[in-house]
């Protein structure tokens, strides 16, 4: 099982690179046409309307993930998938009503929405298939509608589509990502039920856990950018994202090897020293890159965000230093966080959450007596996540001890 890990995290992380870089490649493009101020109120569309299906979603991908290898039978595969339609019937009835009582009514505004609920249903859906650990096909066609995507969006934005190109990337990325995922077999479609109240409770408690943890995770990184609107505006929210953006790019690399390709281990080894070594060497891993990653961030902002980006984007430069600590915490945490969810260790990973949203809060206090920018908000970000990954390393390591 060691080597089918390390090739699909081989697999998906060349993937991963490809579409990270035509994505890089891309914005710096679409930097070059696009004000921050397009960018800010893009990102806080996309934030807001992201945020409300994270309150509500219960998670269906981790729970089609965690079944047992001999427990997804027909009957539970239609459980699951019935489950999942009404959630989305649910979202998008709610997402409309949000939209309109926030005034988000072009015709750009409600794409994007929409591609935000198709990519939730495909991402979701999609789990069934993962079950197999086959990355191969699904890094393809990800890696072909990422780059696809992109390529349209600078043929539009030199075209003079402005900022409605952002948008259109979005509804395209989500339409060609269903569509070649049915394709290939991807998609796992059944006739979809009504459940019944024993069903419902069923799925509400193997969710609860999981659905408070991801609430969270999706808040944080969100409701950070709609207060870094609120503090600097639009500009300081494009700003803000365009850094995040840079942050991300580590993470992005490493991801697929610690959430996707590692979850789907972690819930199907029924091992637990199996388990926990294989967290030891994932983390033994991910921490020296990511050391080089971080140090790089902090030294070499100041000259490579308007060399990259322009002189108008010069103010993301001290932002993306402030950053250094989210590059390094980020995804060992993340990697914490998906061995908690796949072993059922949800409780103990929230006083994880407890850390980060405390260690957001703790360096706000500390410069109460300034003016609190996005720059702040950058270095809070930083310590938070380095307060998460201590806090879930050294819980699940006192309570596997004490096993």
């Amino acid at each position: 099982m060691g080597g089918g890990l390390f090739s699909s995290g081989l697999i998906l992380g060349g993937a991963t690179l490809a579409q990270a870089a035509v994505a890089f490649a891309a914005n710096l493009v679409l930097v070059r046409y696009l004000p921050p101020e397009d960018f800010g109120r893009f990102a806080l569309l996309q934030a807001g309307g992201a945020l409300v299906m994270s309150v509500l979603s219960p998670r269906m991908a981790t729970l089609i993930i965690r079944v047992p290898r001999d427990g997804m039978d027909a009957a539970r595969e239609r459980l699951l998938f019935s489950a999942l339609t009404i959630e989305i019937v649910v979202l998008g009835a709610i997402l409309l009503g949000w939209a309109l009582l926030l005034g988000y009514t072009e015709p750009a505004d409600l794409g994007l929405l929409a591609a935000l609920l198709l990519g939730h249903w495909t991402g979701h859906d999609r789990a069934f298939f993962e079950r197999g650990m086959r990355f191969g096909r699904l890094a393809g066609i990800e890696t072909a509608t990422q780059v696809a995507a992109h390529l349209s969006a600078v043929a539009m934005v030199v075209a003079g589509s402005g900022a409605t190109t952002l948008y259109v990337r979005e509804m395209f990325t989500a339409v060609m990502t269903t569509a070649s995922l049915a394709a290939i077999g991807g998609l796992t479609i059944r006739r979809p039920r009504l459940l019944s109240w024993a069903e419902w409770r069923w799925i509400l408690r193997e969710a609860r856990g999981v659905w408070l943890d991801s609430m969270l995770e999706n808040s944080f990184q969100r409701l950070t950018l709609v207060l870094v609107g609120g503090i600097s505006g639009l500009h300081g929210a494009g700003l803000f994202a365009q850094a995040n953006r840079l942050a991300l790019v580590p993470h992005q690399l490493l991801q697929p090897l610690v959430t996707r390709v590692g979850g789907v281990w972690f819930g199907q080894e029924q091992d637990a020293c199996q388990r926990r070594a294989m967290r030891g060497r994932m983390l033994a891993w991910l921490l020296p890159p990511l050391v080089v990653a971080a140090v790089g961030t902090w030294f070499l902002a100041d000259p490579v965000v308007p060399f990259l980006f322009g002189p108008r984007w010069a103010d993301a430069a001290p932002i993306l230093s402030a950053m250094a600590g989210m590059v390094l915490f980020l995804t060992p945490f993340e990697l914490m966080r998906s061995y908690a969810v796949t072993t059922k260790r949800v409780r103990l990973l929230l006083l994880a959450r407890a850390a980060q949203y405390a260690g957001l809060l703790v360096p706000m206090g500390l410069w109460l007596d300034t003016v609190y920018d996005a720059n702040h908000m950058a270095a809070a970000l930083s310590f938070s996540y380095g307060a998460a990954f201590v806090t879930a390393l050294a819980v699940l390591t006192r309570h596997e001890r004490k096993r």
